[in-house]
């Protein structure tokens, strides 16, 4: 788990201007880890364990762990997200982080038993909803070649979702803003409260073909997952 460690250190100086987000939980930056691992228990229980230490309740971050049950042919088993108001958050988290005895007994923990797969920073471009509520999710990992038009057409699409009843979590659109490669640009995100609730609606709207038809040639998915939360700490 050395490049997991490292990717924190790296973070923890970056200075990055405020996200312009609409009125949402969704925070305006995050920190996305992705690694496998076949220790799911020992890995949970090694953060539920750090969420109750001192060092884990002084942090300005959500922490959410995710497990990626249906992700292709892509190698990570789980996502560690940490959520942050604005950039300074950023540096005092993994500032702190360095410091505490109760992160380090987490990242030899990790270092024992995961695999590093990747690491992002992301920034939201468009929100909605409340994202405490939502235990399941589908992402998309996009490339995107026009991102002014591309997040105007997701405003317009998401807009007519929500007036339509459709929308029954929450959702967002994140440009990576560090991490990307030339498959991964940006990711978007629509939670529910539960499996069954996220694949009830199964057929696009109109107003999704019509977004399908305005970003065809802005736009190419690279992958798309159906993620689970594990924990919130």
């Amino acid at each position: 788990m050395k490049i997991f460690f490292s990717s924190l250190l790296i973070i923890a100086g970056l200075q990055i201007a405020p996200a312009n987000s609409q009125e949402t939980s969704v925070p305006a930056l995050a920190t996305i880890f992705q690694f496998s691992t076949a220790e799911q228990a020992s890995v949970v229980a090694a953060f539920s364990t750090f969420a109750q230490s001192d060092c884990r309740k002084s942090l300005p971050a959500a922490i959410r762990v995710m497990r990626d049950n249906w992700n292709g042919n892509e190698t990570s088993t789980h996502s560690v997200i940490f959520n942050f108001a604005d950039a300074k958050a950023i540096s005092e988290t993994f500032g702190k982080m360095q410091q505490c005895t109760a992160a380090a007994n987490l990242f030899a923990v990790l270092k024992e038993n995961t695999q590093s797969v990747s690491q992002q920073l992301v920034r939201t471009l468009v929100a909605g909803g409340d994202y405490t509520k939502d235990t399941t999710y589908t992402v998309w990992q996009t490339k995107v070649t026009d991102e002014a038009t591309y997040v105007a057409a997701y405003e317009k699409l998401m807009a007519a979702q929500e007036k339509a009843g459709l929308v029954n979590g929450a959702y967002g659109l994140w440009r990576v803003q560090g991490g990307a490669d030339s498959n991964v640009t940006h990711i978007a995100f629509l939670g529910a409260k539960n499996l069954e609730t996220l694949l009830e609606n199964g057929t696009p709207s109109k107003a999704f073909a019509v977004f399908q038809k305005k970003v065809a040639g802005i736009r190419t998915i690279y992958r798309s997952n159906i993620n689970l939360v594990i924990a919130d700490l």
